[in-house]
């Protein structure tokens, strides 16, 4: 059967070859504009591809005439292994593709004396190195220095970027050893400051030049290292989990690109990050190391010392070892290392809470909570809690008595008699990591150089939080990542060389749940607790004291995912032109399974509410004696089989010319072409909802229209139309990314640089995901404000169709209808969606103030455009008798008439999730940065960011889309600061080996263990701290969304929210809170992110002291502080208005306590 179902202008097809019959016109359209821009500029192609870098000058005379036919050769320091160009007509050089490194680099031309310099090679660079040839015989050799002749000054492109070298790798301080830790060291980059404190990896989540956190992206030896789940670097869930962080002992270097990267590198808009893992040499060298913490060297957080409680366990041993050398002498080498790590972490097993005051042990019978809480009603009034506790809910009782299997009550007592922050507990969670890196590199010829590279890891760990905010609710997470690479690199001619790569990254990941409480056991029903025993989450809110237990998601779920990569660059030099064409081909399976929402999440309105436990309704029918409002302000719950096999592909051309146009101007330009793939679930488990379907019901009838199921689902429902099982209808075949910029030697010292550029940015398969989770496979009923008044917390949950087993049977009924007075949730896309991109522009300007020394000041900005934001479509509206909404003539808070105000009957006002591409960014920046390349024992990195970042919504958080707040009607109203905006940033890293010492005293092996070898290391960062949202749970209460910001108190404005004085003397009250009201029936009138948190100061230090065991053989000895002046860095406040007892107070910390680690290390 095949539909076509019209939606706007575009067709949805029902047959899958429907949308790639236009796939072969659109890809020769673009081919055909590469082809021709190749053309225009007469040239074959050039690369210094991601995983290697070039070297490049000019050869004049003393006179400054160029010379031709010059003899250059470049032989590696670390191998020997050899390659020779010679100069072209123009007096121009160039080695298209060499290992990043050392190198010695000779000229030769008869008539001239030899020269001979130094240079150093990196990762997606070119090193620049013009030579002038002093005349005399060729038996003459001038040594021009030991130093790194190589300029810092960028003549020859116009990208953004610093390049992290192994030094720094290795000898700066990194809290977790985790190189993304190095990624923020660059102007422009945004993060939260380092933990030391974090379980696991430690993975930084970066935002660069107003892109998202997953908008960047990072090849590891040239393969894309990205989830296409989450497109995240290494988070810790089963759908986000990310490929294996290289530890600093196998990393090479690797190249941060934060701006105006060239064609060559795409599928992103944020940050470009190169990472090249470490190779053999032609002497054999290694590594033996352990670094070590003990909590006993720690101090203690600043909530723990307040609530007297003892600083939490931080044990970890992290030790390995590496070695390379060669295999055959100048042909083959290799270099293997092992790491593995062992942690026990209290530090990222800490809640501090506000817990009932009035909870203690004795105080668990009906009986003593009535004589404590006795008179007080819920949030919104009605019955009073009985003096003797006689109508106190079972189920609140039963799970005030619940014990873990520690003996501990589930829902603990405050430590203090404090209404806030009252209680604070550490339960350590535990990480275990095997990592290995193999690389096998062999030239079979000085023309053809071949490249096998493996990393693997097993990372078992315990999360003793997760979504609950008391103990007992933690997390079984076994993770395991497999990256394999080939890469061959083929010199073809000096003028020509070709890079190809193939890869395989495969991700998996699998979760448990600590501790199963019987739904059964408390009193709780829920329609599929034969399958899913658990209890759901429950959340308790409001000023009596506020906790989280149990878990929303059934534990036992897995998932793993391929990816399949395949790159080739082709490269040729022809005259004063560097121009590269290459293609990628990536193929993903992303295979996950969960059963999301199966058990379902309560939110009650306050602790009251909670003993109270009632729906709305009658007292005499057990209600609490309310029309509108029960105990609960939220309830959510879903039926659903949970499995996914998806399938994408990728498809990318490029095209990238480097016009050498004169000595002083190069001109860029480039055009690269990405055809991304939306997912194809094999088992066709996916539906969606198209608005521009829907027809009303007739009244108190049934409907199903709007309703799509895939074309390729294993069973079709009657009378709902299938469709591409892509779900959308056009594939995005015209993502063409245009790149110029230019770079202009104005003065000897002083480059001027400056470009523009569209960046597409890959949408991640979180569009599959939306379309899993929506009918006709998975149910979710989603029930807020007045619209929960009908649960109570014995039965929170309406009766849904239970999951059916494999092979996928749907879950409604066929035919597919449902009453149009239900209150459904779903999830969809918009078929028309497009592919998000970014317009960024940059000015820059170089100063090569000394040989080592750069001075930069950029200007960076960019926007925006087609960003992916979520929004309630099904928002109820504003009824009256002038503007009757589906025949309803008036607005009132009730459930019903909430229900009959929406435009798709049958879904809940917040029922209907739609995702859009549908916001914008602005970003614009002022960044300066200082260089100084090691000389006279320091070298050091210093950067400055003043900047402004401006969205209506930041986009995704971990793996899932966030709504914006406010009128879900106008996206536009949401605009304000990122939720990562950080006007100013300074961070300068540094390296300074300490001459010796010992002054007077006479050098000898003794003055030398005490004097000399010693090292000084650190990373410095000061930042502003990130907005935050004023929020409202009950706003808007006319509209259901339960979205809304709050409102301004009469007559104040925000600058009567902020207060004075040290964050320490006021994190019970970081702002002044009564400066805001509840918005009540309306959206709220505070702008989104109006108040900013606290800044933040961090200052990681070391001191390395080295030592001579044997020839070729030293022993370094490191100590390192974190946070080393134990400063406090506070999180944001509570900014939700309708948690009075928390509203303003600050309960958290971002980053560690001072930790300090020590370590040894053996190399040679």
């Amino acid at each position: 059967m095949k539909n076509s179902v019209f939606v706007g202008r575009e067709v949805l097809l029902g047959d899958v070859a429907g949308a790639s019959r236009k796939a072969p016109r659109c890809v020769l359209r673009g081919l055909a504009i590469l082809f021709a821009f190749v053309v225009a500029f007469s040239a074959p192609p050039l690369s210094h591809a991601q995983t290697g870098g070039a070297l490049a000058g000019e050869v004049s005379d003393a006179s400054k005439s160029v010379l031709t036919d010059v003899t250059v050769t470049a032989t590696a320091a670390t191998t020997g292994q050899v390659q020779t160009v010679k100069t072209n007509e123009n007096g121009l050089y160039r080695f298209p593709l060499l290992t990043p490194g050392s190198y010695e680099v000779t000229f030769i031309l008869s008539g001239f004396k030899e020269l001979r310099a130094k240079a150093t090679v990196v990762v997606s660079e070119t090193a620049t190195l013009d030579a002038v040839l002093p005349v005399g015989g060729v038996n003459e050799q001038v040594e021009v220095s030991a130093a790194d002749n190589s300029a810092l000054l960028q003549t020859d492109t116009s990208t953004l970027g610093r390049v992290v070298d192994e030094k720094t790798v290795q000898e700066v301080p990194l809290s977790t050893r985790n190189f993304t830790q190095l990624m923020t060291l660059s102007p422009g980059t945004s993060s939260n400051v380092n933990n030391a404190g974090s379980l696991g990896r430690g993975t930084q989540t970066i935002y660069a030049n107003g892109a998202r956190a997953v908008s960047n992206s990072l090849t590891i030896d040239g393969i894309d290292a990205i989830n296409i789940h989450s497109n995240g670097l290494a988070e810790n869930s089963v759908s986000s989990n990310g490929v294996a962080v290289p530890s600093p002992e196998a990393i090479q270097e690797f190249k941060v690109q934060t701006g105006m990267y060239d064609a060559q590198y795409g599928r992103n808009g944020g940050a470009n990050t190169a990472l090249v893992t470490r190779t053999g040499t032609s002497r054999f060298h290694g590594s033996i190391y352990e670094f070590f913490r003990n909590d006993a060297l720690n101090a203690n957080t600043f909530l723990f010392r307040q609530n007297g409680t003892k600083r939490a366990v931080l044990k970890q041993n992290q030790f390995g070892v590496s070695l390379g050398g060669p295999v055959i002498a100048e042909k083959m080498f290799f270099f293997a290392s092992y790491q593995g790590t062992r942690q026990v972490n209290g530090l990222a097993g800490s809640k501090t809470l506000s817990l009932p005051s009035g909870l203690y042990g004795s105080m668990r019978t009906a009986a003593a909570l009535g004589a404590a809480y006795g008179g007080k009603t819920g949030t919104n009034g009605g019955l009073a809690i009985a003096n003797d506790g006689s109508n106190i809910s079972p189920v609140a009782l039963a799970l005030l008595n619940y014990k873990l299997p520690n003996g501990q009550y589930v829902i603990p007592s405050p430590q203090s008699s404090a209404t806030t922050n009252n209680y604070s507990v550490s339960i350590p969670s535990r990480y275990t990591e095997d990592q290995w890196v193999a690389t096998i590199d062999h030239s079979f010829s000085t023309s053809n150089h071949f490249t096998v590279r493996g990393l693997l890891a097993n990372q078992p760990q315990f999360n003793s939080f997760t979504t609950a905010t008391v103990a007992g609710f933690g997390q079984t997470q076994d993770f395991k990542s497999r990256a394999f690479n080939l890469t061959d690199v083929h010199v073809f001619s000096p003028r020509v060389v070709n890079e190809a790569h193939a890869g395989l990254m495969r991700i998996m990941g699998a979760l448990g749940v600590e501790n199963v409480i019987p739904i059964g056991s408390i009193g709780m029903s829920r329609f599929n607790s034969s399958i899913f025993n658990n209890i759901p989450t429950i959340a308790v809110s409001g000023s009596s004291g506020t906790f989280t237990l149990g878990y929303s998601t059934d534990g036992n779920q897995a998932g793993h995912q391929n990816t399949f990569q395949y790159t080739d660059t082709v490269s040729v030099i022809e005259g004063k032109h560097s121009v590269r064409i290459g293609a990628e081909l990536r193929r993903y399976q992303d295979n996950y399974n969960t059963y999301n929402r199966t058990l379902g999440t309560i939110t009650l309105y306050s602790f009251p509410d909670f003993l109270l436990g009632r729906s709305s309704g009658s007292v005499a029918s057990g209600g609490n004696g309310l029309s509108t409002y029960g105990a609960l302000s939220n309830a959510s719950v879903a039926s659903n089989i949970g499995v996914r096999n998806d399938r994408l592909t990728d498809y990318t051309l490029f095209v990238q010319d480097d016009w050498k146009i004169s000595r002083k101007l190069t001109f860029n330009a480039g055009l690269r072409w990405d055809r991304y793939g939306s997912g194809v679930d094999q088992g066709g488990r996916n539906g969606n909802f198209v608005p521009s379907l829907y027809t009303a019901p007739p009244s108190g009838g049934y409907t199903s229209a709007g309703f799509v199921q895939s074309a390729n689902a294993r069973k079709l429902l009657n009378g709902v139309p299938t469709v591409n099982p892509r779900l959308l209808s056009h594939e995005m075949w015209k993502n063409f990314a245009p790149r110029v910029g230019f770079s202009y030697q104005a003065l000897p010292s002083i480059v001027v640089r400056g470009g523009y550029g569209i960046f597409f940015d890959r949408l991640s398969n979180q569009i599959s995901l939306r379309t899993a989770l929506a009918p006709p496979n998975y149910i979710k009923s989603d029930l807020s404000g007045t619209n929960a008044n009908g649960a109570s917390l014995a039965n929170p949950f309406p009766a849904l169709p239970l999951p059916s087993a494999l092979p996928t049977t749907p879950l409604l009924p066929d035919p597919f209808t449902f009453p149009a007075s239900s209150l459904l949730a779903t999830n969809a896309v918009d078929p028309n969606m497009g592919m998000p991109y970014m317009h960024q522009y940059v000015g820059n300007v170089q100063w090569e103030a000394r040989k080592s020394l750069l001075l930069e000041v950029d200007y960076v900005g960019s926007k925006g455009v087609k960003l992916p934001n979520q929004m309630y479509i099904n928002q109820a509206r504003i009824a009256s008798a002038s503007t009757p909404v589906n025949g309803v003539t008036t607005t009132t808070t009730a459930s019903a008439n909430l229900a009959q105000r929406v435009p798709f009957l049958g879904m809940s006002p917040n029922g209907l999730t739609y995702l859009m591409t549908n916001t914008d960014s602005r970003y614009n920046s002022l960044q300066v940065s200082v260089t100084k390349r090691l000389s006279h024992g320091l070298q050091f990195l210093a950067s400055y960011t003043y900047s402004r970042s401006v969205d209506d919504s930041s986009g995704s958080s971990g793996s899932t889309f966030v709504n914006s707040d406010g009128d879900q009607i106008d996206v536009h109203q949401a605009t304000g600061r990122s939720d990562f905006d950080r006007p100013r940033r300074f961070v300068v890293n540094y390296i300074y080996d300490v001459p010796y010492v010992g002054y007077h005293l006479q050098r000898n092996a003794f003055t030398n263990a005490l004097f000399a070898d010693w090292q000084l290391t650190g990373v410095t960062t000061l930042q502003d701290g990130s907005p935050f949202d004023l929020t409202d749970a009950n706003g808007a209460a006319y509209y259901g969304t339960g979205t809304s910001r709050a409102s301004f108190a009469s007559g104040k404005t925000i600058a009567d929210a902020k207060k004075n004085g040290s964050v320490t003397s006021r994190y019970k009250a970081y702002f002044n809170t009564s400066a805001f009201a509840s918005a009540g029936n309306y959206y709220g009138n505070v702008s989104r992110n109006a108040l900013r948190g606290p800044g933040q100061a961090n200052w990681d230090f070391a001191a390395l002291k080295s030592f001579q065991l044997f020839e070729g053989v030293r022993f370094q000895f490191r100590s390192e502080f974190f946070n080393v002046f134990n400063h406090t860095n506070f999180a944001n406040p509570s900014s939700a208005i309708s948690s009075s007892s928390s509203f303003g107070v600050i309960s958290s910390i971002i980053g560690n306590p001072r930790v300090i680690q020590f370590a040894g290390k053996v190399t040679f």
